[in-house]
């Protein structure tokens, strides 16, 4: 290891976990101590992933209020460092670790998890969206096999508090609903529509089809499934308006399972 190098790791560890290793390659000078320089890296580093978790988490440091939201935000720090040259990636496991910590309060790790949603959907990756004259355009044999790919930034999530209405009033600046489990799951859909990120609930014959249209099966075998499921209802004739929505919406990417001509 290089001289250069192992200066750099010994101070990323200082960074990281206050390693005494990297005082005795400091020279002290007239300004200020080595004790407080190290004191300004090790802290400014917290302070930057805070803010960043703060950011990417706005709703939920806005519900947790400024104090309790920074104490986990630091005790999530110190056992999750920053592993990417991006902050964008950092708090991927913000929402879990939540949920985790505080097993009584489901709410926070959905309403985190919500946040994390909607800014993966803010920039991830675009792909083609199918129109309804290019399904014109296939023979009818070919519906009999073919699927459709859902959009890279959608995502599902079950809620099982009334997590929506606490992330609406924040989102109005209005105070936020107790906290309260719902009479049953709920699906709520995540994903980017022209520029701006969008959510909706699924019903149940939606949140179906999706699943199994994400799976990978075909637009018929997800109607026939659907059909068996929901058999007091007319599900075909739900799978076809909900087909002209997915592609309203822009929620489709593409066509799967074409036959080669």
């Amino acid at each position: 290891m290089s001289a250069l190098l192992a200066l750099q790791t010994a101070l990323q560890q200082h960074v990281l976990d206050a390693a005494e290793g990297i005082r005795a390659a400091i020279a002290p000078g007239p300004g200020i101590a080595v004790d407080r320089r190290l004191q300004i890296y090790h802290h400014a580093y917290r302070a930057r992933l805070v803010e960043t978790l703060a950011d990417t988490f706005g709703h939920t440091a806005s519900y947790l209020g400024g104090d309790w939201f920074e104490a986990d935000a630091r005790a999530f720090i110190e056992t999750h460092p920053s592993t990417r040259a991006s902050l964008r990636w950092y708090g991927a496991d913000f929402a879990a670790w939540l949920q985790q910590r505080h097993p009584q309060d489901g709410d926070i790790g959905e309403l985190a998890a919500l946040d994390w949603a909607l800014r993966r959907a803010f920039d991830g990756p675009d792909a083609p969206v199918p129109t309804l004259a290019h399904l014109a355009t296939l023979p009818p044999e070919a519906w009999a096999t073919l699927g459709f790919a859902l959009q890279p930034t959608a995502e599902r999530l079950t809620l099982h508090f009334n997590t929506l209405a606490i992330w609406q009033a924040l989102d109005g600046d209005s105070t936020p609903p107790t906290a309260a489990p719902l009479a049953a799951p709920g699906a709520l859909l995540v994903w980017r529509r022209d520029l701006q990120p969008h959510f909706r609930t699924l019903g149940p014959v939606e949140a179906l089809a999706l699943t199994h249209l994400a799976a990978g099966d075909s637009f018929a075998a997800t109607c026939a499934t659907l059909a068996e499921a929901f058999v007091a209802e007319d599900t075909a004739a739900q799978a076809g308006a909900l087909l002209r929505r997915w592609i309203d919406e822009g929620l489709l990417a593409s066509v799967t399972g074409w036959p080669a001509a």
